[in-house]
């Protein structure tokens, strides 16, 4: 039983780490998203800068549609993420 005890706690540093580095890549997501988003004009707000949250609106109706930079993550849309995904849905005309 030892054995498995020392993988769990092999594992859970490596986890640890994993997950250190991707939230140190945050701020540089945060000031990359911002800049795409004011290329592109869409309208938008920082609402945690620390975690990359931010409200987007869409042109064409004024839909709010939330985002994290950090994830990637775009609320409500499952099977999307990444800038690149909410810049097409703030710029398209219907959902």
């Amino acid at each position: 039983m030892g054995d498995m005890r020392e993988v769990f706690d092999a594992y859970k540093e490596i986890c640890k780490e994993n997950h250190r580095r991707r939230v140190e890549k945050t701020p540089s997501r945060v000031l990359y998203a911002e800049e795409q988003l004011k290329a592109h004009g869409i309208k938008y707000e920082i609402k945690n800068p620390a975690i990359g949250h931010f409200h987007c609106w869409r042109r064409s109706d004024g839909k709010l549609i939330q985002f994290w930079a950090g994830t990637g993550k775009i609320m409500g849309y499952a099977n999307l993420r990444g800038i690149h995904n909410l810049i097409k849905l703030c710029v398209k005309t219907t959902d």
